[in-house]
C-alpha cells in the first residue's frame, strides 16, 4: 500500500511515516529516527549530568581544574573519527570557562605520539569521547595511558556503558564515567543523537557550576 503524505510534512516526517519494510529497503530503519529523536535526548543526558554533578565537581577539583591558574592542568579532548568533532566543538567554550588550556587531540595521534604530546612534569586531563566506547584506537589508546601516565585524571563520556573503555575504568580512582542514555548509542551508520548529545554532556562540564543557567539556553533549543 502507498503511503500518502499532506504536502506540508517536512521530509524528515515523510520518512518516519514509511511503513517498517519500506524503510528497511530503504536504508532508513535507524538513522531518520535518531535525528528525530535529539531534542527529547537533550534534556535527559542534561539530567544525567546534573545527577553527576557533585561527584564530577569533586573529580576536577581533586584534578587541579579549580586550582590557582598557573597551576591548572592542561586537558585533552579526545575522540576517533567523527567524536573527534565532539571535543572541538566544546574546547572554545571548556577553555573560556575553566580558564586552563584546552585542546582537541584526535586519539590516533595521542596513540602514535604520547610522549612528544604528554609532557613530563605537566599534570593533565582527558576527557574521552567515543559512542560505543569500543573504538580499537580509543581503547588501546586508554589503556596504554593508563600502563604509562597512570597520573593523568580521565573522564570517559560514552553512550554504551557495556563497552570496553567503560569495563577498563571500572573502579579506578582517577577516572570518572559519564554514561548517556541507551537511546542515544546510535545503531545506524552516521552518528547523530549520540554526537550532539555528548556535545551536551560536554557543555555541561564547562557549566558544572551553573548548571541552571546552561538547563534555560537548552530549554530554548529543545523548544525552538
Amino acid at each position: 500500500m502507498r503511503e500518502t503524505f499532506n504536502e506540508s510534512m517536512d521530509p524528515l516526517s515523510k520518512i518516519l511515516m514509511l511503513s517498517g519494510a519500506e524503510r528497511e529497503a530503504r536504508g532508513l530503519v535507524h538513522t531518520p529516527r535518531e535525528i528525530f529523536q535529539q531534542p527529547d535526548t537533550w534534556w535527559r543526558s542534561y539530567e544525567k549530568l546534573s545527577q553527576l554533578a557533585p561527584e564530577l565537581e569533586s573529580f576536577l577539583k581533586r584534578a587541579g581544574v579549580f586550582n590557582d591558574l598557573h597551576a591548572r592542568p592542561s586537558v585533552f579532548l579526545i575522540g576517533a573519527g567523527t567524536s573527534d568533532y565532539i571535543g572541538r566543538t566544546v574546547a572554545t567554550l571548556l577553555r573560556r570557562i575553566w580558564q586552563c588550556e584546552v585542546c582537541a587531540v584526535p586519539s590516533t595521534d595521542l596513540l602514535t605520539y604520547l610522549d612528544d604530546l604528554v609532557l613530563a612534569g605537566k599534570s593533565y586531563v582527558w576527557v574521552s569521547f567515543s559512542r560505543s566506547g569500543d573504538s580499537s584506537e580509543g581503547v588501546a589508546l586508554l589503556e596504554s595511558a593508563l600502563d604509562r601516565r597512570p597520573e593523568i585524571h580521565h573522564i570517559i563520556v560514552c553512550c554504551n556503558g557495556e563497552g570496553r573503555m567503560a569495563r577498563t575504568v571500572s573502579e579506578r580512582g582517577n577516572v570518572c564515567q559519564v554514561i548517556l542514555d541507551d537511546a542515544v548509542n546510535d545503531r545506524g551508520l552516521a552518528m547523530t543523537s549520540s554526537f550532539s548529545n555528548m556535545v551536551v554532556a560536554g557543555q555541561c562540564l564547562a557549566h558544572l557550576q551553573d548548571l541552571a543557567a546552561y538547563g534555560l539556553t537548552l530549554d530554548t533549543l529543545i523548544v525552538a
